[in-house]
């Protein structure tokens, strides 16, 4: 799920400290990193066109998220409930924002629009924490 811009730079320190909760380094803080997966394909058989993505981007992503974000363009595949594995173009929404309830709140805003603006049963949501520094 991959390319359509980076609005933001931003330097993510992988950092052992970090996964085993003592905290981030020094000049790094910590951040709610969200990700969102959102299918290309609709129920009648089409495909979300890429202006209708920049769209949805424009009105509904930006809004919310206006100091950065990364969108990337790629493919997906899951197994339905008959064991048919599905294929569709995808877009993964990657967002870094300090922590707090306003952050999420806007991700389900957002995934909530996109499955009543395109008739999606779901967008795939990861929420997770990053050090990050602006350098």
């Amino acid at each position: 799920m991959a390319l359509l811009g980076i609005a933001a730079v931003l330097t993510m320190t992988a950092c052992s400290e970090w996964r085993d909760g003592k905290g981030c380094p020094e000049g790094t803080d910590s951040w709610s990193e969200y990700q969102l997966f959102f299918g290309l394909s609709q129920s009648d058989g089409g495909t979300i066109s890429e202006e209708e993505w920049r769209a949805f981007l424009a009105d509904t992503v930006t809004p919310r998220f206006p100091d950065g974000l990364t969108v990337i363009s790629g493919n997906g595949q899951w197994r339905d409930s008959s064991g048919e594995i599905l294929r569709e173009g995808s877009k993964l929404l990657i967002v870094y924002a300090p922590p707090g309830d306003e952050g999420r709140r806007a991700i389900d805003e957002i995934s909530e629009e996109y499955e009543r603006r395109f008739d999606q049963e779901s967008v795939l949501r990861v929420i997770g924490s990053a050090c990050v520094s602006f350098s």
